[in-house]
């Protein structure tokens, strides 16, 4: 269900054209971590330079289906950013 998830997302910012190479999503009741660009599981972020997302998978369901903007989540410190932010830039 994440991996589906990760694809929906990943197909709405595709205009955006972010390098998903980098941008990984830490969910913090899984306790796993996923790459946006193959959408699955990876064991740990590798090198220096990436863009990670710490959340539930609660609050990234919400974000995907327009529930609610990503913005309104960090002021409420539900979702941590760590890393490069210029990979999105």
């Amino acid at each position: 269900m994440i991996e589906e998830t990760l694809k929906n997302f990943k197909e709405k910012i595709s205009t955006y054209k972010y390098n998903t190479e980098l941008i990984y999503f830490e969910f913090t009741d899984l306790e796993k971590i996923y790459s946006l660009k193959s959408c699955s599981e990876i064991k740990n972020v590798q090198g220096n330079s990436f863009l990670k997302f710490k959340m539930s998978t609660d609050v990234l369901y919400s974000i995907v289906n327009g529930v609610i903007h990503p913005e309104d989540l960090m002021f409420d410190k539900k979702i941590k950013i760590s890393g490069d932010i210029s990979i999105i830039s």
